[in-house]
């Protein structure tokens, strides 16, 4: 796998214009909550129920793969933290 001279930033930058634009309205109704790896290179993607393998997917498809990953219909791909459940009565 070869590395991207892309900066972080504008690998994220692409990646989420590629899905607003092209990828989105294709997806989220029957995906949500699964991961999406795209190639911001070509435009191309892989739909996962886990991350890594959706980006395995994606990169079996296309080695040299610049990839920005998320999770359908979510704002973030990961929580951190926990939530704290109010006690039972």
């Amino acid at each position: 796998m070869s590395y991207s001279d892309n900066t972080s930033e504008i690998i994220a930058a692409r990646g989420e214009v590629l899905y607003q634009q092209n990828i989105r309205d294709k997806v989220e109704s029957m995906h949500k909550g699964k991961f999406l790896a795209i190639d911001i290179k070509t435009g191309d993607y892989a739909i996962a129920d886990e991350d890594l393998v959706a980006t395995d997917n994606l990169l079996a498809k296309h080695p040299d793969a610049t990839i920005y990953g998320l999770r359908i219909g979510f704002p973030a791909a990961y929580r951190i933290g926990f939530k704290v459940s109010a006690p039972s009565q």
